[in-house]
């Protein structure tokens, strides 16, 4: 893995998307994700302790606990949405819940650790936080770590290939 890859600083709608997907495309995807994540409204800060994403209320589930008979419930938190730490939109909804589908559905069971990595990596990065911290905290080898994570996001690039999955 190039060290370009740990220090991802960038918009990704600039990037133009690799013709096939890549290794590196899946990671700046769930980078991506994460950072989508950070600005939704009354997100918390990702904490490490947990291998699995926090559950994601969808759009459709807060205008029904905002409704209670108001007509206009999905006018009112769209607007929220869409103002909260500079803007979440529903492409961007819909990119993160695919990237985050992606650690479940292609690496679920048979690849806890290379899901485990692989999370943590694009948190940290998203999150701005020490990978540096968190290898020493987990007593986790930086080689075998960074082995984990190319080798997770390489799963999950061969998966969606072989899916026909279109690259975006």
């Amino acid at each position: 893995m190039s060290r370009r890859v740990a220090t991802i600083d960038r918009d990704m709608e600039l990037i133009e998307p690799p013709p096939t997907w890549t290794a590196d495309w899946v990671r700046d995807r769930l980078v991506e994700a994460y950072r989508i994540e950070q600005r939704l409204p009354g997100a918390a800060r990702r904490t490490q302790s947990g291998l699995w994403p926090k559950p994601i209320y969808e759009f459709a589930d807060v205008v029904g606990w905002e409704a209670q008979g108001m007509e206009d419930a999905r006018q009112r938190v769209l607007a929220q949405w869409s103002s909260a730490r500079g803007g979440v939109y529903a492409v961007e909804i819909s990119r993160m819940d695919e990237a985050h589908g992606w650690l479940a559905q292609h690496l679920g069971l048979q690849h806890q650790v290379e899901r485990a990595c692989l999370a943590s990596w694009a948190t940290c990065i998203a999150y701005r936080r020490s990978l540096r911290a968190l290898m020493l905290r987990r007593r986790w080898s930086r080689a075998t770590f960074y082995r984990r994570v190319e080798d997770g996001s390489g799963i999950i690039a061969a998966a969606l290939r072989k899916e026909g999955v279109e690259v975006r």
